[in-house]
């Protein structure tokens, strides 16, 4: 990754090598063509090998700057360490050259190591030439001090400057890769609770609503079934009940669907949709449903409305399916910031600590506590149930505070001999 990156730096700006040798490389060969104090021939030659140097490069660049190869790089060089004096021999302006390898040496080689060894020699060698032609003196000692012991160290300096700039880069390249992977993993994961949520919130309500609304039709239509033959009036009462349920079943369906309102909330507030709701269990199971409100009517949030009426409906389809119950109080308290619904009957009880499983109990637990409340069961064999939910009324000053201690949402459940 840390390559692929640093490559990339490089071939973006590799139009710029190509312009920076030829910045070099064409002005030098015209002033060696103009350099009538060096015979015709030895210009030619001078002239063909500063061709063969340009070629070189063209030919060798494609490979150390696209691919990365380091060998290539140092083959590059080493023929460089050949021509390069043969150029400076015919032509002492050559020097001028370096403007151009220096930059390329910091650029194709990467490891220190490598890269002092062939600065040195290709400086060497210009320092050969000067003192080759000038003689060995203080003053030819002093020029190539200042010609070429100083770009020298400056080439270095540079150099690293350079080097450290490109390294800041690629570090910030592979910074913003591995971002931009951590985030799409993050929206993967994001995407996948939110996918996991939903199956959980729909299972939920087709436990509540049509699994409940199923259950009711199988029993009238067995019921009806069964008085068929023996007393076709109850029949046609039970088969009219049944064709209301399985519309009103059919109106949930269509409700889930749309991911509106549940229908009994439609257009009506809470307490009305409970009387509506112990009306149809009674006229469906024949057990008597009184409901209560006690308290002010605040303005509730719709959600803790629907979570409310789910947990009365959840609280009746199991009082129908395993309680034996003759009579059920539905009790909703208005008590300042907090909404209590409490559902109570009379019927045989049974011990909370041995329920495993199943959508009823957890889902009512699962909507009090996402909405920060709590659901408390109450029961014990033979003395009835009661399942009590209490709401807070203001759940978005609690998401304002950020997420609650486990122990404030956890759901409580516990038997008592008595109510």
């Amino acid at each position: 990754m840390a390559v692929r990156s640093t490559l990339h730096l490089i071939n973006r700006h590799r139009l710029g090598w190509h312009v920076l040798i030829g910045a070099v490389a064409v002005p030098l060969a015209i002033a060696i063509a103009a350099d009538i104090s060096v015979p015709l021939g030895q210009r030619l030659l001078a002239l063909g090998t500063l061709a063969v140097i340009v070629a070189w490069y063209a030919l060798v660049s494609r490979q150390v700057m696209e691919d990365g190869n380091e060998r290539w790089a140092m083959v590059y060089f080493a023929a460089l360490a050949v021509a390069f004096p043969l150029l400076l021999a015919i032509a002492p302006l050559s020097g001028t050259l370096m403007f151009a390898l220096s930059p390329q040496l910091f650029v194709m080689v990467t490891r220190w190591r490598i890269r002092l060894p062939l600065l040195l020699v290709l400086y060497t060698e210009l320092a050969w030439a000067m003192l080759a032609r000038g003689g060995v003196s203080r003053y030819t000692l002093a020029m190539a001090g200042v010609t070429i012991l100083v770009p020298m160290i400056v080439t270095i300096l540079v150099g690293a400057y350079l080097t450290g700039i490109r390294e800041q880069n690629r570090k910030r390249a592979v910074l913003i890769e591995e971002l931009t992977t951590t985030r799409t993993a993050l929206a993967r994961a994001g995407h996948e609770a939110g996918v996991h949520a939903e199956r959980e919130r729909l299972a939920a309500e087709i436990h509540d609503t049509l699994a409940q609304g199923f259950t009711s039709v199988l029993m009238l239509a067995q019921a009806a079934r069964t008085n068929l033959l023996r007393d076709p009036t109850a029949a046609d009462g039970q088969l009219d009940i049944l064709e209301k349920t399985a519309r009103e079943n059919l109106a949930e369906a269509r409700s889930l669907i749309a991911a509106l309102a549940p229908v009994d909330l439609t257009g009506r507030g809470l307490p009305d949709a409970l009387d509506r709701l112990a009306a149809r269990h009674t006229r469906d199971t024949g057990t008597r449903v009184e409901v209560s409100v006690l308290g002010g009517r605040p303005g509730a949030p719709t959600g803790t409305d629907i979570a409310l009426l789910r947990t009365a409906q959840e609280a009746l389809a199991n009082i129908g399916k395993h309680t034996d119950a003759t009579t059920v109080r539905i009790e909703l308290r208005h008590a300042r910031d907090l909404m209590t619904l409490a559902v109570t009957d009379d019927g045989q009880g049974f011990d909370p600590a041995t329920v495993r499983g199943g959508y009823g109990l957890s889902g009512i637990r699962a909507r009090a506590t996402g909405l920060g409340g709590t659901c408390t069961v109450l029961s014990a064999p033979g003395q009835g149930t009661t399942v009590r939910v209490e709401v807070p009324l203001a759940p978005a000053e609690q998401a304002a505070r950020g997420p609650q201690p486990v122990a404030d949402l956890s759901t409580t459940e516990r038997t008592e001999p008595g109510r």
